[in-house]
C-alpha cells in the first residue's frame, strides 16, 4: 500500500489506535495531522514518539463537536497541504451509566463528539477531498454497533448511528465526488484506556469468550484502516468492517 505524500488527519490521533493510525501512516510515508482535543500531555508525548517524522506530521488542537474549531482546522490544512487525502474519525468519548442515571447533557456529549463531530469533519473535509483523485473517509465506530451493552446506551446508540452515517455520505459522496466512505468497528481492544479500564482477570474472561481467544490489537484496527485508506479498496464503499475475532458470532 502505497502512502508517500498523501495527506491524512486523523482525529484523537495521541493515543490508542489513533495514534498507531497517525505512526504507521508516517512509517509509510504519508504526511500526517495528528488531531486532539484537550491533553497537551498526550500531544507532547507524541510529538517526542514521531519525532523523527517531524517534517511530514502537523498537530492542530480542536474540539471535534465544536463547529469553529474543525471549520479553523481544516483552513489550517488547507494553508499547508491544500487538499486532503484521507480523513479517520477515531476521535470518541464515552460515559458508562445507567439508563436511569445518565443525564440528558452526558448522553448530549457523546451524540456531539460521536456522532455529529464526526459528521462536521466530514462536512468540512470534503473541497479538499474534491482536489484529489482518490479521496478516502474512515469512520471508527465499535462492535457495539451491532450488540447493546449494559449502561452503554449512549455509546452503542452513537456507534450504530455511525454506520448509518457512513452509508448516507457513500451514497451521496461518492456519486458526486468519488470520496469513498467506510467504518472500520473495532471489538474491546488492549489500549491503555482499556488497560487501566479493566482488571487483568476482566480482560482474560472476556478474551476467552472471543472465538479467536483474544482481544484486539492496536494494530488489527490500524491494519484494517490502512487497507480501506488505499487503492487496493477502490471498489469498497458503504461498507461496515468488524475486527472483532469473531466475538459477534457467539
Amino acid at each position: 500500500m502505497d502512502f508517500k505524500d498523501k495527506v491524512i488527519l486523523v482525529t484523537g490521533a495521541t493515543s490508542g489506535i489513533g495514534q498507531g493510525i497517525a505512526k504507521k501512516l508516517l512509517e509509510l510515508g504519508a504526511k500526517v495531522i495528528v488531531n486532539y482535543a484537550h491533553s497537551e500531555e498526550k500531544a507532547n508525548e507524541t510529538k517526542d514518539m514521531f519525532g523523527k517524522y517531524t517534517d511530514n506530521v502537523l498537530f492542530i488542537k480542536a474540539d471535534v463537536s465544536n463547529e469553529n474549531d474543525v471549520k479553523n482546522m481544516f483552513e489550517m490544512i488547507d494553508k499547508k497541504y491544500g487538499r486532503l487525502d484521507g480523513l479517520v474519525n477515531n476521535a470518541a468519548y464515552d460515559k458508562i451509566n445507567s439508563i436511569e442515571n445518565l443525564t440528558p447533557e452526558e448522553f448530549r456529549k457523546e451524540l456531539d463528539v460521536n456522532l455529529v463531530g464526526r459528521w462536521i469533519c466530514i462536512k468540512y473535509c470534503i473541497h479538499l477531498m474534491k482536489k484529489v483523485k482518490s479521496p478516502r473517509i474512515v469512520n471508527i465506530a465499535s462492535r457495539l454497533a451491532d450488540r447493546p451493552a449494559l449502561d452503554s446506551v449512549a455509546y452503542c446508540t452513537c456507534e450504530a448511528a455511525t454506520v448509518m452515517l457512513t452509508k448516507c455520505c457513500a451514497l451521496e459522496l461518492t456519486s458526486k465526488y468519488n470520496i469513498k466512505v467506510n467504518t472500520v468497528s473495532p471489538s474491546l481492544t488492549l489500549t491503555p484506556l482499556a488497560r487501566q479500564s479493566y482488571t487483568e482477570e476482566e480482560i482474560e474472561l472476556t478474551a476467552k469468550k472471543n472465538p479467536s481467544k483474544r482481544l484486539g490489537k492496536i494494530e488489527d484496527t490500524v491494519n484494517a484502516v490502512l487497507f480501506l485508506l488505499s487503492d487496493e479498496a477502490d471498489y469498497i464503499n458503504g461498507e461496515n468492517l468488524n475486527v472483532n475475532g469473531g466475538i459477534l458470532l457467539v
